[in-house]
C-alpha cells in the first residue's frame, strides 16, 4: 500500500509531489509548439534535463502544499532552447497554475531582450488552438480574461516598473544587468503571492 509522502518525516516537512512536476512538463509538451526552424509548428518535446529541472522546481513542496522553491537559477549553453522552455513556463504560470490574477513578467536589461521569451510565448499561443481559447496574445501582453491574468515583457528601459504584483518572473541574461533594479522591483512585488 503506497504511503502518503507527507507522512514521511522530513526535518522541514518537505515532500515531493511527482504529479505537480509532471503537470508542468505535460502542459508544455501538450500545448506549446516550436515557432522557429525545422521544428516550427511541432509540439515541444522536452529533453531529460529540462524535464528533471521542471520536476525539481515544481515538484518539491513545503508542508503547507506550496512549492518549496520560489527562485530557480538555471544556466544552459546557447542553443539549448532556454527561451522556448522559459516561454512555456511563463504560459503555464499565466493560465494553468491555479493563480487568479497571475502576473508573469519576462525581464531583461532592454525591452527588446525581454521580448525574446515573451515573443516565443506569443507564438506558442498563436500556434495552439487550445491555448487560444483562453489566452489573447497582443504586442506586449498575453492576457487571460477568464482568470484576469497576464504575461508581459519588462526591460530596465520600460516606462513603468511600479504597481506590479508578480506571480512569476522570468529574467533573461541576468549577467548583463548593471544593477539589481529590475530584479528587486519584480521580486519585492511577489509579497502577496503564496508561491
Amino acid at each position: 500500500m503506497p504511503t502518503d509522502p507527507r507522512t514521511t518525516q522530513h526535518p522541514h516537512g518537505l515532500w515531493f509531489n511527482q504529479g505537480a512536476g509532471e503537470r508542468v512538463a505535460a502542459f508544455i509538451e501538450g500545448f506549446c509548439r516550436h515557432s522557429k526552424g525545422e521544428w516550427a509548428g511541432q509540439l515541444i518535446r522536452l529533453e531529460e534535463i529540462q524535464r528533471r529541472i521542471l520536476m525539481t522546481v515544481f515538484g518539491w513542496m513545503r508542508a503547507d502544499g506550496t512549492r518549496r522553491f520560489r527562485i530557480a537559477w538555471i544556466e544552459l549553453p546557447r542553443k539549448n532552447t532556454k527561451s522556448t522552455t522559459a516561454a512555456g513556463v511563463g504560459v503555464y504560470l499565466t493560465v494553468a497554475d491555479h493563480e487568479p490574477g497571475a502576473e508573469v513578467y519576462a525581464t531583461a536589461t532592454k525591452m527588446k531582450q525581454a521580448k525574446i521569451v515573451h515573443d516565443a510565448a506569443k507564438s506558442m499561443v498563436r500556434a495552439s488552438p487550445a491555448l487560444r481559447r483562453y489566452l489573447r496574445p497582443l504586442t506586449n501582453n498575453i492576457s487571460c480574461a477568464r482568470m484576469d491574468a497576464k504575461f508581459e515583457p519588462l526591460g530596465s528601459d520600460s516606462e513603468r516598473l511600479d504597481g506590479l504584483n508578480a506571480h512569476g518572473h522570468i529574467p533573461d541574461e541576468v549577467h548583463a544587468h548593471k544593477d539589481r533594479g529590475v530584479w528587486d522591483v519584480v521580486e519585492t512585488s511577489k509579497g502577496a503571492r503564496r508561491q
